[in-house]
């Protein structure tokens, strides 16, 4: 993307063009900084996610969004499906990103289903993706033990803000529940 910046030229009284002059500025510089440094960490520190959600759309598209920035996903479309993906896992997922509102086994069941599991994966961080933005929501997320909460429309800057939260070392000690925006 070129910029352009006009600069007026100093009124000279040989000069009969008093027209301001156009310079192109370099497109290099960085027009999202905090995104970019959230980007270069996530493929640098790559990992194993699951996303769960039920819409087909929204489930292609965050799971897209994270392996373009060095993610492994997979993928389940409900909670049961989470809570077998979980279990069965060779490794444990590295952070669930869980929709909240699903039919039959929904985010918050699908997230004490886990908690009450074995560790390490009980401990799996759990990020709330949901378009439910009431406080008494956020309130239902935390006390289900999710360690986290990024609003829907998903936004890759504040998703990837929330992971880096949790898979940065040291992210889960204190055990506190950290929110992308504070509860109305």
């Amino acid at each position: 993307m070129n910029h352009t910046i006009l600069h007026r030229q100093p009124q000279d009284s040989s000069r009969t063009d008093p027209a301001p002059r156009t310079v192109p500025v370099s497109s290099t510089v960085p027009l999202q900084p905090a995104e970019d440094r959230l980007i270069a960490w996530a493929l640098a520190r790559g990992g194993h996610l699951l996303v769960v959600d039920d819409s087909p759309t929204n489930r292609l598209l965050t799971a897209a969004l994270m392996r373009k920035v060095g993610f492994t996903v997979d993928t389940a479309d409900g909670g049961a499906e989470a809570i077998v993906s979980v279990t069965m896992a060779e490794t444990p997922y590295d952070a669930v990103l869980m929709d909240v509102a699903m039919p039959e086994v929904d985010g918050i069941a699908a997230t004490l289903a886990i908690r009450a599991m074995t560790s390490p994966r009980a401990a799996v961080p759990i990020i709330a993706v949901t378009a439910h933005g009431f406080a008494e929501d956020r309130d239902r997320c935390v006390f289900a033990g999710m360690n986290d909460y990024v609003p829907k429309p998903v936004r890759r800057l504040e998703l990837l803000a929330a992971l880096k939260r949790w898979l940065e070392p040291g992210a889960s000690e204190g055990g506190s529940v950290r929110r992308t925006s504070p509860a109305p």
